[in-house]
């Protein structure tokens, strides 16, 4: 009884989106390892690049809104060998995983509607 009751007084908090920058080899090769059974996005921008200062500001916005996507998100300067993990070629791309299925997403208007989902 004690138990149930216990359940009665959690409060149910709205599950939220994350974002997780990548900077280093082990968050790389933890990213590669959770590939095959993790469901989550990748997202791959550059600090100089226009385009992909725009969508920081909806990156933002989508993470202020409820969803429990995980979003990671590699910068060209500070992995640039992340970038052959995908073959990305070009910023923003955004790669979509979901357990073991890899989609990947270069062009622009696709990328960017994602983020207002």
């Amino acid at each position: 009884m004690l138990k149930y009751h216990n359940l009665l007084k959690r409060k149910l908090l709205p599950m939220t989106r994350k974002r997780i920058k990548v900077s280093t080899e082990e968050h790389l090769s933890e990213l590669h390892s959770k590939k095959k059974t993790g469901t989550f996005s990748i997202l791959y921008t550059s600090l100089w690049d226009d385009k992909c200062t725009a969508l920081s500001a909806r990156v933002d916005k989508w993470l202020e809104r409820e969803g429990d996507e995980l979003l990671y998100e590699i910068n060209s300067w500070d992995s640039p060998a992340a970038f052959s993990m995908f073959m990305i070629m070009n910023v923003p791309a955004l790669v979509l995983i979901t357990k073991g299925r890899v989609r990947v997403r270069v062009e622009y208007p696709t990328v960017y509607r994602y983020f207002d989902e």
